[in-house]
């Protein structure tokens, strides 16, 4: 999970990105995010995700990064990056990493 300010945020690996508010355990909003992408490509899961510039950035183990609202948990944009993902993004000096299948960083400002 992420905790920020007062919310907690968590993304299922079946595609769920959940708001809580920390203090009281209320689910201020729960929206499953890969429901955005081709009914093809929803038979996957979430690798990992950060929280970065205000933004959650997801990756899929078939190769799509998720971007999406920490305020209202809607996907914002998604982009499929090719190849398979296998780890959680990295942020670093403004920069958003993501390490794929055939050894490929890819990095996205």
């Amino acid at each position: 999970p992420i905790i920020d300010g007062k919310n907690i945020f968590i993304i299922t690996k079946n595609g769920y990105f959940v708001i809580i508010e920390k203090d009281t355990g209320k689910i201020i909003s729960s929206t499953n995010i890969l429901i955005t992408l081709k009914k093809k490509d929803q038979s996957t899961r979430i690798v990992g995700f950060i929280m970065g510039s205000g933004k959650i950035y997801s990756v899929t183990s078939n190769g799509y990064l998720i971007v999406s609202s920490p305020v209202s948990g809607k996907v914002e944009s998604f982009r499929k990056i090719g190849d398979p993902v296998i780890s959680a993004p990295i942020i670093s000096d403004g920069k958003l990493y993501i390490l794929t299948k055939n050894s490929r960083i890819l990095g996205f400002n």
